[in-house]
């Protein structure tokens, strides 16, 4: 999963993004999810490693996050999900390829796709072995690639798994699970909603109107056009 440095995210296509994006942070928040308990990890690499000199407690605070939108992006040919926290304050796009982005685009708008996609199998085969995803998790940053992890429940059983985000954050939206990144993430990749509106006065309005408006009728998600190269994540 791969997202451009933080100094990238103010330059285009990625600014056309944040432009659209800023009728968005002044929607209201969103209900808190329920709290569920993370399962303790196995032994192993740990999923967050604070840089020296960095503030230990940046890995262990965790943030909820909303997803908003899926924007594409026909110059960078990818796309961006655009997720916030639940106060609307930070953005955090997560780039993503374009099968990830209509399975979560369809599931924004609580819609079925015409066919199965490759996430509606993932998700069979958790309900199948009677296990359910209760928390997505965006745990590091290194360099450019977001790395994460997805956590199940399986009768007694707490499972973890490591997953990219694009993957995990479908499964969230279709079993209703929160979704949370750790501050060091947030911190390092996510804009504020100062330097939004900053953006905004230098360059204008922008592309603008992603988002539906609650009196508008729901639409299906349309596929982004077959000359979009999909992105090796």
């Amino acid at each position: 999963m791969k997202t451009p440095n933080r100094a990238g995210l103010f330059l285009a296509p990625i600014s056309a993004v944040v432009l659209a994006l800023v009728g968005l942070l002044f929607l209201p928040a969103f209900s808190a999810q329920p709290a569920y308990a993370a399962a303790p990890r196995q032994a192993g690499p740990e999923p967050c490693i604070t840089e020296d000199g960095g503030d230990p407690a940046a890995c262990k605070e965790l943030v909820e996050l909303v997803v908003r939108d899926v924007v594409p992006l026909e110059e960078a040919q990818t796309h961006a999900v655009v997720l916030t926290t639940q106060d609307g304050q930070v953005v955090l796009p997560v780039f993503v390829d374009e099968a990830a982005a209509v399975a979560i685009a369809f599931r924004l708008a609580h819609m079925e796709p015409p066919q199965p996609l490759a996430q509606d199998l993932l998700d069979d085969v958790v309900s199948k072995l009677g296990a359910h995803v209760t928390e997505v998790r965006i745990d590091d940053l290194h360099g450019d690639i977001y790395t994460g992890r997805v956590f199940l429940e399986q009768g007694k059983k707490h499972l973890e798994l490591d997953a990219r985000p694009a993957d995990s954050i479908a499964m969230a939206l279709d079993g209703k699970a929160r979704i949370r990144v750790t501050r060091k993430v947030l911190t390092q990749a996510g804009i504020n909603r100062d330097d939004i509106e900053a953006l905004k006065q230098d360059q204008g309005e922008g592309v603008g109107g992603s988002g539906r408006s609650p009196q508008e009728p729901e639409k299906a998600p349309v596929a982004p056009k077959a000359k979009h190269k999909e992105i090796s994540l």
